[in-house]
């Protein structure tokens, strides 16, 4: 059955849009964004050619509105896992972590997936000005969620601890990535974020 079919019928209007996303990202993750084009994202979707001319007029808008829709989606989990008052959290060190590692910190192969095309397209930022602002923006989302946490740990200086965490766990990730190491990356990112709050 094709990814983008639901009981046997193709998506339409707003969800074939973002099926075809979806697509996006899954040619990235597969054979980078250089693979990227209306024809590949229409038959990973099982969809039209028209389409993906239909939604998307350039490469850039497909890979733009991509990773915004995967920056939506992680936003919400963020918010979501967070909750309304994470300053009564017993232990936001914790909470902080498992935050910022989010996907990565599942090993399916749909997490890895996610991972390899996210961070093909924030590398492609420092070549596309409309990948920067969108990857900007997710980062900014993350740096108004951490510092209370990370204030409520002890931190003296939340919001550039918050800064050298994401920077922390970036590394962590890729470098997973690259050598298809499985180790659980939480301890590591645990004993950083309790060194920062100590200092």
């Amino acid at each position: 059955m094709l990814a983008s079919t639901v009981n046997g019928t193709r998506p339409r209007g707003p969800a074939r849009r973002e099926a075809l996303l979806d697509a996006v990202l899954r040619v990235v993750a597969e054979a980078g964004v250089d693979a990227v084009t209306h024809r590949r994202v229409a038959e990973v979707a099982g969809l039209p050619l028209a389409s993906t001319t239909y939604w998307f007029d350039s490469k850039e808008h497909l890979l733009t509105a991509a990773l915004q829709r995967a920056a939506d989606r992680d936003i919400e989990r963020l918010r979501a896992v967070l909750g309304e008052t994470p300053e009564h959290e017993p232990d936001p060190l914790g909470l902080a972590v498992g935050a910022i590692l989010g996907p990565g910190a599942e090993s399916s192969q749909a997490s890895r997936g996610w991972l390899l095309a996210t961070y093909a397209l924030v590398l492609e930022a420092a070549r596309r000005p409309a990948l920067r602002e969108v990857t900007m923006g997710w980062t900014n989302a993350y740096l108004e969620a951490l510092p209370p946490l990370l204030a409520a740990a002890g931190s003296q200086h939340p919001r550039s601890d918050a800064e050298l965490l994401l920077a922390a766990a970036d590394g962590l990730l890729v470098d997973q990535l690259a050598s298809d190491d499985a180790a659980d990356l939480a301890p590591r990112l645990r004993r950083l974020a309790e060194a920062l709050v100590r200092a």
